[in-house]
């Protein structure tokens, strides 16, 4: 507990380092680099946590081998229904060692911090509590640049894209640290990282399924090492309870899940059914402004009356078919409203047709609709 106090005001110092780095100058990366690596050698000279092996290493290690491995294989299968893109960086030999000795470097530099922060104190909860912040600031000036978002939206995208995966990354790095050692979570973040530089395609899986699954994947990993590294020293011995206890918990777990999976497969907008917040009342009293209203897209056969969702200038609008027309290119349809007083200044073909509209959910869509009103 001696070193408590110290620790606590070097993570203060290097959570003000990072954000003055990541906020108001657009730092060289490699002198950032310097900067961290130097800091993680200093600190490794000043404290010197003991090497003793830790009683869960070969676990841990065979739990983050093995639930990478799945990650791969499955972001690679849905990839051949997804597509695959390029790599953008360098496919030149130089640029790739170069690519790799950096995040090595980093990789390393931050760990090494991380265990030195968590290991030589006696394992206080507050600076348990405040590492993974502390690393998740060290890695955030590598990972985006403040000076590229010129609008909150872009912001905005970029935090669920980039920090909401961290977050849940350093949290359970920490966690892997504080049961076991750096090695552990080093080995998580070479095979995490390393194979951005040398594999040449990766699948497409877009910006919403790649932050769900980079998230779900460390949440996985802790909870599997949770389950190894908690032990139960009290037996329950009421077989009847435990028997009540399992079902209630087991039918919890499939709830959540269902209810995960179903969040997932109506938002991700690459299956047939897709789901959208509705922000505005041109639709009131049918459909109201924070409904959700769940969208077929393979539902073509659109007839007069039905309340269809299609693409404005990039907005989704959904309106109901007034009119149905027909040119060259098909039926084209007049759309309007119902609490409008005229009829759309456009028509809508099958080009720009989303879908129909089967069932609305209300208010289920109000976060959604207040969070975009606050970002514009």
């Amino acid at each position: 507990m001696k070193h408590s106090k110290k620790i606590l005001l070097i993570e203060t110092i290097l959570m003000l380092v990072s954000l003055f780095c990541f906020i108001l100058f657009d730092i060289n990366y490699y002198l950032y680099l310097l900067i961290v690596g130097l800091t993680s050698a200093s600190l490794y000279l000043f404290f010197k946590p003991p090497r003793n092996k830790e009683r869960f290493d070969t676990d841990i290690i065979l739990i983050i081998v093995i639930s990478l491995l799945f990650y791969y294989a499955i972001t690679y299968f849905i990839g051949f229904f997804s597509g695959f893109y390029y790599t953008s960086y360098s496919k030149q030999l130089v640029g790739i060692l170069t690519n790799i000795i950096t995040a090595i470097i980093l990789i390393v530099s931050v760990e090494n911090i991380r265990e030195l922060l968590i290991k030589n104190n006696a394992y206080h909860k507050s600076i348990i509590f405040i590492t993974p912040l502390v690393c998740l600031l060290l890695e955030l000036p590598s990972a985006m640049s403040f000076s590229l978002y010129s609008t909150k939206v872009d912001f905005f995208n970029a935090f669920l894209n980039v920090v909401v995966p961290l977050i849940a990354k350093n949290i359970t790095l920490t966690y892997i640290v504080y049961k076991s050692n750096k090695y552990s979570s080093i080995l998580y973040q070479i095979l995490l990282t390393i194979p951005n530089y040398l594999v040449p395609v990766f699948p497409n899986l877009g910006d919403f399924f790649s932050t769900v699954i980079n998230t779900i994947l460390p949440i996985i990993i802790l909870v599997l090492a949770l389950n190894i590294t908690t032990v139960k020293f009290e037996k329950i011995k009421n077989s009847r309870k435990l028997g009540k206890s399992n079902i209630l918990e087991l039918s919890i777990h499939i709830f959540l899940l269902l209810t995960v999976l179903s969040t997932l497969y109506l938002t991700s907008n690459m299956f047939r059914f897709t789901s959208l917040a509705i922000g505005s009342n041109s639709m009131a009293k049918v459909i109201n402004k924070g409904d959700i209203v769940i969208i077929d897209k393979k539902q073509k056969d659109i007839n007069k009356n039905d309340v269809i969702a299609y693409d404005q200038g990039g907005r989704i609008i959904v309106h109901r078919v007034v009119d149905i027309l027909e040119d060259e290119t098909g039926n084209v349809y007049i759309t309007k409203g119902d609490a409008n007083e005229s009829s759309d200044g456009w028509t809508v073909n099958n080009k720009n047709l989303t879908g129909k509209v089967l069932v609305k959910i209300k208010w289920l869509g109000w976060p959604t609709v207040k969070l975009s009103e606050l970002l514009r």
